[in-house]
């Protein structure tokens, strides 16, 4: 039986958070990703920037305020451990199949999951670098963006450019070194 949504009383971060779950099966991969995910979203969706306040901290943007919102979401039963409950599934399918613009949500969270921690820090630390401010893996993963850069590339996660970005090279110097690494920079999936 499905929950009428106008008995439903949601903020819309908590309607992004069930949506961007949804997208991707029902479970986010980490609490790393949650926040990752919701920050990307963030950048692209204003209502949802406005209710969120993302600083940096140790591993990137963080929000404080999107903890709240999850742990609301878990006490009214929608969520458990970062994953949909059946009550959760409910509402989070219909939010999704009124929603317009499904698809950044679907594209945003399908890259992200797809990244390993080092990947997805490197990524943000990158295209986000005033989130990198107090980190305390920065460092260490800067120094092996090449090489993160060029796993991505080699398993098509990432588009050639978008590698030369992360690894901090000209679009050339990358394609250089794709093909020393006998990386075919050309047969990309494709990233957000």
């Amino acid at each position: 039986m499905m929950k009428d949504l106008n008995n439903i009383e949601l903020s819309i971060v908590e309607k992004y958070i069930l949506m961007l779950l949804y997208a991707h099966g029902g479970k986010y991969k980490g609490k790393l990703w949650f926040h990752k995910e919701m920050f990307e979203l963030a950048k692209v969706f204003k209502d949802l920037a406005e209710e969120l306040d993302f600083t940096a901290f140790d591993y990137g943007p963080y929000s404080e305020a999107l903890v709240e919102y999850k742990d609301m979401l878990e006490n009214s039963g929608f969520i458990k451990d970062l994953s949909l409950t059946d009550k959760g599934y409910e509402v989070a399918k219909q939010l999704w199949e009124n929603f317009k613009d499904k698809e950044i949500i679907r594209a945003t969270s399908e890259f992200l999951e797809s990244l390993d921690e080092d990947e997805l820090l490197l990524y943000i630390y990158v295209t986000s670098p005033e989130s990198a401010e107090k980190s305390n893996v920065k460092d260490k993963i800067m120094r092996k963006r090449k090489e993160i850069a060029l796993k991505m590339l080699r398993e098509k996660k990432i588009s050639l450019g978008l590698a030369a970005k992360l690894a901090g090279l000209s679009y050339f110097e990358m394609l250089d070194e794709a093909i020393k690494h006998g990386i075919k920079p050309f047969e990309v999936k494709g990233d957000i």
